[in-house]
């Protein structure tokens, strides 16, 4: 993985958003980090890949910051691959992980994953420093998926939204072990839950809430109408917008083959 310039971008006092761009040029990757400034320790919501969490923990030990906790929004290698790097970090992720373990392993045979060794149930929190943390189960995109509310101010969405590096929606993408209505309903929830500001792995920070209420809306009009027409309709007929408006257009059709397995 060829890793372009790292951005930190500061989300609020002590939380920070690692911004990268993947070798493609157009597919965003980050990594949130919240600091407890007073024993100097660091949690962190995924690693993404190795390259990345190197240049993290890199920025954090030239700030005398030590990594202590990773989160894992859920088990895909572009969230997990990282943790190699934080070796003896406790890592907290969803109880149904396995088969997503399992899947990376053949999916990116070239890296190395560890198994999570702590899990996290919907409604569980943590308290880090100055942080309090809340989990919300969110399945579809991926059966273990998990938000994370930070000090119920700031939401972090896992990949139930996700933009390219210009910011344009990604098209959703219903992964192996997803499912289209359980991505439906995370949405839905997503819709009607309190946050100040969104934080997305693949994506700039939201602070507009009526935008994102239209984001998720748009995405759940593409997700009902390729449900309810059992993947017949063509790609132009299940978006709300132009199909030029759309970020990665290819996942539909690996969203109808996850279909046909449901």
């Amino acid at each position: 993985m060829t890793v372009n310039e790292m951005k930190k971008i500061k989300i609020r006092d002590n939380l920070y958003q690692y911004f990268f761009i993947e070798e493609d040029g157009e597919s965003p990757n980050s990594i949130f980090v919240c600091i407890n400034e007073e024993n100097k320790k660091a949690l962190l919501i995924d690693t993404a890949y190795a390259e990345f969490s190197q240049k993290v923990k890199k920025d954090l030990a030239e700030n005398d910051i030590e990594p202590e906790i990773l989160i894992l929004s859920h088990y895909h290698p572009d969230h997990t691959a990282g943790c190699t790097v934080f070796s003896g970090c406790p890592i907290y992720a969803g109880p149904y992980y396995e088969n997503n373990y399992e899947n990376c392993k053949v999916w990116r045979p070239d890296l190395t994953f560890v198994r999570p060794t702590h899990f996290i149930k919907d409604g569980d929190s943590l308290t880090f420093g100055s942080f309090h943390l809340k989990f919300i189960y969110a399945p579809g995109h991926s059966k273990c998926m998990l938000m994370t509310l930070i000090n119920d101010d700031v939401l972090h969405a896992g990949d139930l939204l996700m933009f390219d590096a210009e910011d344009k929606p990604t098209l959703p993408y219903v992964s192996t072990g997803g499912s289209f209505k359980e991505h439906i309903d995370s949405l839905e929830c997503l819709k009607r839950m309190d946050y100040n500001s969104m934080v997305v792995p693949h994506g700039h920070i939201l602070n507009d809430k009526e935008k994102i209420k239209e984001n998720i809306d748009d995405r759940v009009y593409y997700l009902k109408r390729v449900l309810s027409s059992n993947g017949t309709l063509p790609l132009t007929d299940c978006l709300r917008n132009d199909l030029p408006g759309y970020a990665n257009p290819e996942f539909h059709d690996t969203n109808l083959i996850q279909l046909m397995a449901e």
